[in-house]
């Protein structure tokens, strides 16, 4: 029988979780810290971990690890009742070895399914995740391949800035021309239409931090200037 030790501190939660597993066919324990699992694992091999994320004592990712540490090939999966949370810890999870995600108000089934899951090596990701997963790797995709020269990435920086035209030929030492013949080159190549828009666009594409530290070298030097 597949053992399972669930840590959480709220014990109706740890309770309830236990009990909808037994019925499963799992063996369960339950835990209301992470604090002792060093003393816990010298005692007893669990094939499955069910961690809470949000403990007061130690959180759900400093006990994956500590648990990690003790059995590296320890299959642990993430419990939260808050979904928000999953998205930008994810990689880190992955990076971590840590075998899933389980939302509290995922359906018995879903829970099910992901513990059987990480015993055949496997990720059960919910669509909503899976999804915003997609969506990102576009993004980084479109991000990599777009490629703007330094001319066109000063000019930007100005615009994200709230520069004018006028004001970004001056601090450039070009033309107001040239700056709208950039202008229009940025556009096509972030798809967009105006100003507001290829603000956006950089800011989803992940490229404004380099904008703005290009930014602040620029006016740094004005400054000792």
């Amino acid at each position: 029988m597949t053992s399972v030790l669930v840590i959480d501190d709220h014990a109706v939660v740890a309770s309830g979780t236990k009990t909808v597993l037994q019925n499963a066919g799992f063996e369960v324990e339950t835990q209301q810290s992470a604090k002792n699992i060093q003393l816990i694992l010298s005692k007893r091999h669990y094939d499955l971990f069910l961690v809470d994320l949000n403990m007061p004592d130690m959180d759900g990712m400093a006990a994956a690890d500590l648990i990690l540490d003790l059995d590296a090939d320890a299959k642990i999966i993430i419990y939260t009742g808050y979904e928000t949370e999953i998205e930008p810890l994810f990689a880190s999870m992955i990076e971590r070895g840590i075998s899933g995600v389980v939302s509290k108000s995922a359906s018995i089934d879903s829970l099910i399914a992901a513990l059987h899951a990480a015993l055949r090596d496997e990720v059960l990701l919910p669509m909503w995740l899976f999804q915003r997963l997609r969506v990102n790797d576009s993004i980084r995709i479109e991000s990599s391949k777009l490629h703007l020269n330094q001319n066109e990435r000063d000019i930007l920086a100005g615009v994200m800035h709230g520069d004018t035209n006028r004001e970004i030929a001056q601090n450039l030492l070009i033309g107001q021309r040239t700056v709208q013949k950039y202008l229009t080159g940025i556009f096509q190549k972030l798809g967009v239409h105006s100003r507001v828009e290829a603000a956006e666009k950089v800011n989803e594409l992940g490229i404004s931090p380099d904008l703005r530290k290009k930014l602040n070298t620029a006016e740094q030097n004005q400054t000792n200037s």
